[in-house]
């Protein structure tokens, strides 16, 4: 896994990928943190928290496009698949290659509550908190692109459905619909199950005790959860590929 690991994590900065990455991650923190917190004079992180997840619509895509999809346009996922490592192994190198550039963003970030602590008095606790929040946020969506990019060999085709699950699951409680209004009578339960559907694939809501500087449990065990499932859901995918 480890040699794994370097090499992936390697290739992400011998491409622009990396620094794209890294690049709008940086750039549109820093526009979250002039607007929410230097011009509204605050200490308090919760709305740059709020808003700075909506980076990872378009961020994760450009992460997670080539994980496997280019392995296949290339032929080299054959290389992997009949060496001696573990499916397991190259998963979770490749998925953990991601995470690290995923977390050297988040360190550039932390300059802005050093500044905060500079010239304020901000709740440091509260702020980590936040910042813990979009790790395992960011960890969930890059196990979800992970996962897209086994089933195509198309890196645009890959990063399109990615952004557009993400989006989905960024937006979707943003609507705002009440389906039992929608359907009455019989269909009730249908309205119920879409009303606790759509509460389930609303992450920004869960993200957002996370933004307030609240460690709860639910929010801790959705985002590990979903992340364990996409990492053995791709695991699965390559290891059916393997044996065929």
């Amino acid at each position: 896994m480890k040699a794994i690991f370097k090499r992936e994590f390697n290739a992400y900065f011998k491409t622009p990928l990396g620094y794209i990455f890294i690049g709008l991650f940086i750039c549109f923190s820093s526009l979250m943190f002039f607007t929410y917190n230097l011009s509204a004079k605050t200490s308090i992180m919760t709305d740059y928290f709020t808003h700075i997840s909506y980076i990872f619509i378009v961020a994760v895509p450009l992460l997670t496009m080539k994980m496997f999809s280019e392995e296949r346009r290339l032929k080299t996922d054959q290389l992997l698949l009949t060496s001696p490592v573990k499916v397991t192994d190259i998963v979770l190198g490749k998925f953990l290659s991601g995470m690290s550039v995923l977390a050297v963003s988040i360190v550039f970030s932390l300059v802005y509550l050093i500044v905060l602590s500079i010239y304020g008095n901000p709740p440091v606790i509260q702020s980590l908190a936040g910042y813990l929040g979009i790790l395992l946020y960011g960890a969930m969506l890059i196990a979800i692109g992970m996962f897209v990019s086994t089933l195509t060999q198309h890196q645009v085709i890959a990063a399109v459905s990615t952004m557009a699950i993400v989006a989905v699951l960024s937006l979707v409680g943003s609507a705002n619909f009440d389906f039992t209004g929608a359907f009455n009578g019989n269909l009730l339960f249908l309205g119920k199950f879409l009303n606790g559907a759509v509460d389930f694939l609303d992450t920004n809501a869960r993200f957002y005790d996370f933004a307030k500087g609240t460690l709860n449990l639910v929010p801790i065990v959705y985002f590990i959860s979903l992340t364990v499932l996409f990492v053995v859901l791709t695991v699965r995918v390559i290891e059916r590929r393997r044996w065929r």
